[in-house]
């Protein structure tokens, strides 16, 4: 009874009694170890010999290479062509020396007109039998102020003829001077008239 109650006890945890299987685990063990061992110094040794490669720039054949198939190249693209834009160029129209000459010349009549126009004005409301009708020049009209607000239309006209001399229409670049015609005439009217009330008798 005894020797029964060991064996038992090693039944039950699952452990061999015996000294003969014992030794066979144990010579087991080392087997196991010794080919774990081996595997693992066969993978360094592989791993150090693909990394040698590398260095040496001996790549291995890909995956391609290996079945005989190779992928296709893409195709450059072609450059790209830059978009005609048909946008006319407008040319610079030069005016000739004596249209200038003449510019100029209508520059100075129109001027001087605007000032016998603005003298005219005070004289004819000094004298008390005139008085200035344009609604914009009334406040202005019977001080000397008058005089450089008189030079207002007149620029402006110059700058239009001026421009219509450089214009692309035929039309406008003949009849570039009648702006400047205009306000001359207008203004030496516009004089005559008041000198002629100025001098009115009562």
């Amino acid at each position: 009874m005894k020797n029964i109650k060991p064996i038992v006890l090693c039944v039950l945890l699952g452990v061999s009694c015996s000294p003969i299987s014992q030794a066979q685990r144990s010579v087991e063990d080392k087997t196991n170890l010794e080919t774990k061992s081996e595997r693992a110094i066969a993978s360094s040794v592989s791993l150090k010999a693909d990394s040698k490669m590398i260095l040496a720039g001996n790549v291995p054949p890909s995956t391609d290479a290996l079945l005989g198939t190779t992928m296709p190249t893409p195709e450059p693209m072609p450059p790209l062509q830059p978009i005609a834009t048909h946008s006319r160029v407008r040319e610079s129209i030069q005016p000739s020396g004596a249209q200038t000459r003449l510019w100029r010349g209508l520059v100075i009549a129109e001027h001087s007109a605007a000032l016998f126009d603005a003298w005219s004005t005070r004289k004819s409301i000094t004298s008390g039998n005139g008085y200035e009708r344009n609604p914009l020049m009334k406040p202005f009209a019977n001080s000397s102020a008058a005089y450089p607000m008189m030079q207002i239309a007149p620029t402006g006209f110059d700058f239009l003829s001026h421009r219509m001399m450089r214009s692309n229409n035929a039309f406008l670049r003949r009849a570039w001077w009648v702006p400047q015609a205009a306000s001359f005439v207008g203004s030496l009217w516009m004089g005559t008239r008041n000198i002629r009330v100025a001098d009115l008798k009562r």
